[in-house]
This record gives C-alpha cells, structure tokens and sequence, in this order.
C-alpha cells in the first residue's frame, strides 16, 4: 500500500473517530482511562464503548470488542466474552465476512446459555439468523429465527419479538413468500411501536421497503425507505443512514428522477468511504452506473460499472456483480465497442446463471421446509394420539379395578357394579377403536409428507440440473441473435471496419453454437442418468471376473481423460487377488460403477496435479485399484492421492443432485447412480473414506 493510501486511510480513521465523539462515548473512554485496572467493570466498560460506536465508527468498536473479548477470556468471565463475540459477530455480519460472523456468534449464544443469559441468547440467535439467510441457508436461518422468537415470547421483550418477526419477514421474502413476510413485517412494526424502540422502528420500515422492491413497487419502497432514514437520522445512526441512503437513491433511479438518484448515489458513496463501508460502496457505485447509463453519459456509465464490478467481486456480492455486468454491456455496446460489450455480456451470463441455480435451491429450501414443517406437524399428530390412547387404555383399566374392588365390598350390589362396569368398557372400547382410527390416519398423514418430502427434493435438484444447461443455451442464443440485429454495425460494404466486424462477429457465433450444442449433450446427459437411475437392479446376473472387470474401468478412465486432456500422466498401481472366484454380478451395472469411481480418481489427481504445478510443489498423481476375497464376499477398492474432500463433502456425496465439479462439468447423479447399483441391484454396500489434501478411497463389498 502507498504512502498516499496509508495516509487517506488515516485520515478517514481520524474523521469516522471524531464524528463518534457522542457525549456517551466521550463519558465511556473516560470512565475507561480512569479504571486501568484489569478486572470485569473494564470488560463491561470496554464492551460499552464498542457498542455505543459500532454504527459510526465500526473499526474503533471492533477493536474494543476485541479487547473486552481478550480481557473477559483472561479472567474467565463468561458473559463479558460472550457480550464481546457477539459484538464482532455483529461487526463481521455488516461487511459480509460471514464465516466469522457466524463462529462469533455461535460462541456467544453458548456463553449466554451457560450462564442461563435468555435476552443475550435471543441476540446472538437473532444474529446468526440474518448470516444464514444471507447466505441462502434459509433452513437454518428458520430454525435460528423460531427459537429465538420463542426466548423473546416466554421474555415478553417487545423489542426482540420487532426485531425477529421483521427478520422472520425478510427471510420470507428471500423465499418469494411474499403473503407470509408482509405478515411478518407488519407484526414486526407493530411490536417496534409497542416497544417504543426506534432502532426497531427503522428496521422494520427497511424490511418493507424491501419487500416493495422486489416486487418492483417502487413508489411505495421508496416511502418506507425514507421513513426507515428519518428514524436513523434521528438516531445519528450514520450506518443506517447510509444503508437506506443508497436504497432511496436506487428507487429514484428506478423512477427516473436521475437528478436524486445522482445526489443520493454520491451522498452514500461519500459516507461509505468515511465509514469504511466496503460491503456498501458497490452499491453505491452500480447507482450511479445505472444513472450515468439511463441519461446517456456512457464514459462515467462504463467507469463507475467498472469500479462496481471489482468492489463486488472483492466482497463477493453476486448480484451487483451481475447488474455491474449488464450495465458494462449495454455502455460499451451502445459506444460501439462490440469486443468489450461481448466479453461483458458473457460475464453477466455465467453470473446470471449463477444466481438463478441460487434461486432454484432457495425454491428447494421452501419445499424442504415445507415438507420437514407437514412432517413435525404429523409426528406431533401421531404422538398426540398416541398419548391419548394410553390415557383411554389407563383410564379404562381404573375403572375396572375400581369395579372389582366395589364388587368385593358389596356382593349384594355385585350384578349392579358388573352392568355398570360392562356399560364403561363398551365405551371405553368404542372410545379405543376411535383413537385407534384416528391413529392410522394420522400414521397415513405421516407417510404421505414424507413422499411429498422426498417429491419436492426430487423436483428441485432434477429442476436445478436441467436449468444451467437450459439457462446457457438461452442466454448464447441471445447474445448471436443481438450480435447480428445491432443497428450500431457498419454497413459500408468492403470497409476494413465492417470486415473485421464481420468476421469477429462469426467467431463469436461459432463459439456460441458449440456451446450451445455442448450444453444441449449435457441436458441430454442429465435425462440419460435419471433413466439409469430408474431402471437400476433390473439386469440380469452373470458370472464375471472381477479382476478384468477392474482392470478394463481402470485403462477406460485413463484413456478417456488422456483423450480430453493430452498433456496429463498418473501412475496406475493394481493390486488384484490372482485367487478371487468368476462373481455373479450385473456386469454392466458393476462396470458403470468402476469407471465412473476410476473416473472420479483421476479427476482428483488432475485437480491436485494442476495446483501442484501451480505452487511448483512436487507431486506424483497415483490411482490405485485393488480386489480382494474376504469368505463369502469381494471387496474391491479405488484409491487415489488427489485432492480429498471435506467431511462435510463427504457426507453428502452420495446424494442425488450433489457435486462438487465446476458448473457444466458434472450432473451430480454419477455416484448416487453407483450406491444404488451396489447396495440395491447387489445387496452390498458403497462406502467412502476421505482426508481433505491427503486423498480418497471407495470400498464397494459385494456379497455372494
């Protein structure tokens, strides 16, 4: 970093600090000067001073936190670290850094938790509910939500019970639940109001702006969003401000009033760069992209698109990378620069793409938790009954030993008491048959969520899959067919201009038709395994040598990627039992299933040979085969010393759906395909062990 960057960064640390100079600030680092000693009224000091300056002077407040943090785990007091780790969990959420953002947290709920700390709880779950839904983990953001919604109702805290519903309304919102979020925010304001909390207030307000902005209500966004800023305002909350600040700019740009939209896009971006706000400033930069685009001043379109895009792709916000994108697309094209407008349209494609597979799986996350709410709600059903049953069948039971008993106490009242006692079984038993009917119902209930379960995650993924190809092929067809209707191509014939034109613009359709014909194979691909998918375990077996069997996948695997890629070498080691006995086996089924793991081996190898080059490390790529017969059964075993895999990777790797192949490059049905051949076409089992940089091994047993 320059000199010059160290000093502007200084002096923006030095401006933020000063305008965090409230009278309660002032009063705290006082307080704090005058109390050195390490003890847990500095702990709370410091995690008070963070707190009052975490909306205008976030840096200094993560600094705090991180002392107050430092201090509260030296001297083993609970619930000052807890406080401090949520405040960073806060801090980290607000520019995006999610992963600490969420380990922060995480923390501080179980430090509130063991010091039996319900309101702390409640804030940290409030927390980690905004970084998964963030994130797209709307399952998890739910589950997070709800119970922090249920501390907050048992606490009767207004404040919390605003806060939790407006993020209960915006997570709805994510999932295009729009009836239900509606529902939720205004629930959410209405407890603000009963709380008499502004903070809340402004949050709600923001939260229905937003729900009017996605569904392009422009005119009503914008009246919220300037309530929400009216309250930060008040708050001198400059975070708030400027958050709501460039929302407000966005709708008037949408409205086409470009003069406010210019003043407001400037305004936030100015403010940004005070507060070191690096999660906002692309914000701000794509506003007045579109402004600049939509008033025809295309220079400042293309700079600012410019800047919008690299700040994106820093932080790692998709979605104004792709707008970015487009507005590079539409500037260069309409100043005539073809080449430029061409490679920018290609990146808002493949971002495009990106974002619509992110809202298939937002799509999936609503049938799952639709799916997991009907099936909660049935067990619940079915435990109810259950427990009704049992109370009928004990109730019963008592009053047939009450009869009995009545009976040895009065023989002369004896046929009286078995009347009455017969009577109360013919109803206890009519009583039972009902709860009994009513059970089975439920257990139907039960059944039919788990299908519908289990329907909607099929839908999704098979959904999901064919929509990139789809997405692809689509987009590159647009893309040729706006290459040769643009009214801005020379028309001179024979000029050197219109030539070159004309031949870049046949390359350009050239590359896209083979992609779309590439695309068009995958979509193909995708049907063909779930067609294999269906008719797995119908083929018939035969008795087959196994060792030939491994070793034909094996040669198959190594030749097929030496053909894609000429360039790659690997050692193949096999290790075959010269003893092992002719198998019954389906053998196409089974070789399907060794050259897709040989396959999957060799690809791993690549990947870790590619990044080995990379480092200049030295690496030998190795895939190693091996049979073997173990009494009645054979093992046959595929190790490679690629590149591993997670344990969260690999316990999702048999799912259908599920890859961890770049997009276009894989269907993720291959090993789903492959467990069901071996455990439900053979009686066996498919199994994996796996070490992230070390390598992995499948071991398929097939019994006889």
């Amino acid at each position: 970093m320059s000199r010059v960057l160290v000093f502007l960064l200084l002096v923006l640390l030095a401006v933020a600090s000063a305008r965090a100079q409230t009278p309660s600030a002032v009063r705290l680092r006082e307080a704090l000067r005058a109390h050195p000693q390490e003890d847990t009224v500095r702990a709370n000091r410091l995690n008070r001073l963070a707190m009052e300056l975490r909306n205008n002077a976030p840096l200094e407040s993560a600094q705090f936190f991180q002392q107050a943090l430092s201090l509260s785990q030296q001297i083993d007091y609970t619930i000052g670290a807890a406080e401090a780790q949520l405040g960073l969990g806060f801090y980290h959420r607000h520019r995006s850094e999610y992963d600490l953002a969420q380990a922060y947290s995480m923390r501080a709920e179980q430090g509130f938790r063991q010091v039996s700390n319900p309101l702390g709880q409640t804030r940290s779950l409030y927390n980690l509910s905004c970084v998964y839904s963030a994130q797209g983990m709307y399952a998890k953001s739910l589950t997070a939500n709800l119970k922090g919604l249920e501390l907050a109702e048992a606490m009767r805290d207004k404040k919390w019970l605003s806060f939790l519903n407006t993020q209960l309304g915006i997570t709805s919102m994510f999932l295009a639940e729009y009836a239900h979020a509606q529902e939720y925010l205004s629930e959410g304001l209405d407890w603000a109001r009963k709380s008499k909390d502004k903070i809340s207030i402004g949050h709600a307000y923001s939260g229905l702006g937003d729900l009017y902005r996605v569904q392009k209500q422009w005119a009503q966004a914008l009246a919220y969003y300037k309530k929400a800023v009216a309250i930060f305002k008040e708050l001198q909350d400059e975070s708030g401000v400027l958050f709501e600040d460039i929302n407000i700019g966005d709708m008037h740009e949408r409205l086409e009033h470009y003069p406010q939209a210019f003043a407001y896009g400037y305004r936030g971006l100015g403010r940004a760069h005070r507060l070191y706000a690096l999660n906002e400033m692309p914000r701000a930069q794509l506003l007045l992209a579109r402004a600049y685009l939509h008033t025809d001043q295309l220079d400042s379109a293309a700079a600012f698109g410019r800047r919008a895009l690299q700040s994106s792709q820093i932080s790692g916000a998709k979605a104004i990378s792709r707008d970015a994108s487009e507005v590079l697309s539409q500037a260069y094209a309409q100043m005539g620069q073809y080449k430029d407008a061409y490679r920018y349209e290609q990146l808002f494609s493949s971002y495009k793409d990106t974002l619509n597979s992110s809202d298939l799986q937002r799509r999936a996350a609503v049938l799952e938790y639709r799916a997991q709410l009907d099936q909660k709600q049935a067990q619940i059903g079915l435990l109810t009954k259950n427990s009704q049953l049992i109370r009928r069948q004990n109730r019963a039971q008592q009053w047939i030993l009450l009869g009995a008993l009545l009976s040895l106490g009065a023989v002369a009242s004896l046929s009286l008491v078995l009347w009455r006692n017969n009577a109360q079984k013919q109803r206890a038993y009519a009583l039972l048959k009902q709860q009994q009917d009513e059970l089975h119902a439920a257990q139907g209930q039960l059944v039919q969520a788990e299908k519908w379960a289990l329907v909607g995650e099929l839908s999704a993924g098979i959904a999901h899959e064919l929509q990139n190809p789809l997405n692809f092929m689509k987009n590159f067809a647009e893309v040729s067919v706006a290459m040769l209707t643009s009214d801005q191509v020379p028309r001179a014939a024979g000029s050197p201009e219109a030539g070159n034109l004309e031949q870049e613009i046949m390359a350009g359709l050239k590359q896209n038709l083979l992609k779309i014909s590439q695309h068009g194979q995958r979509a193909s691909s995708i049907i063909n395994d779930m067609l294999e998918h269906a008719r797995t375990g119908i083929g018939e077996r035969e008795i087959t040598n196994i060792n030939s069997l491994a070793d034909e996948a094996l040669a198959l695997a190594y030749h097929g990627l030496r053909t894609e890629d000429s360039t790659f070498q690997a050692s193949l080691d096999k290790h075959l039992d010269a003893g092992l006995p002719a198998w019954s086996v389906v053998k196409s089924d089974l070789s399907r299933v060794l050259l897709n793991l040989c396959t999957n081996a060799l690809y791993a190898v690549r990947e870790r040979q590619q990044k080995a080059a990379a480092t200049g490390s030295a690496y030998e790529p190795t895939v190693t085969v091996a049979t073997h017969h173990v009494q009645d059964k054979v093992e046959i075993r595929v190790r490679d010393n690629g590149t591993g895999m997670t344990e969260d990777v690999r316990q999702q790797i048999f799912q259908p759906f599920f890859t961890t192949k770049p997009n276009g490059e894989g269907t993720g049905l291959g090993l789903s395909l492959s467990h069901d051949i071996v455990t439900k076409g053979h009686g066996g089992t498919l199994t994996v062990e796996s070490y992230l940089g070390e390598g992995t091994e499948f071991i398929i047993i097939i019994p006889a």
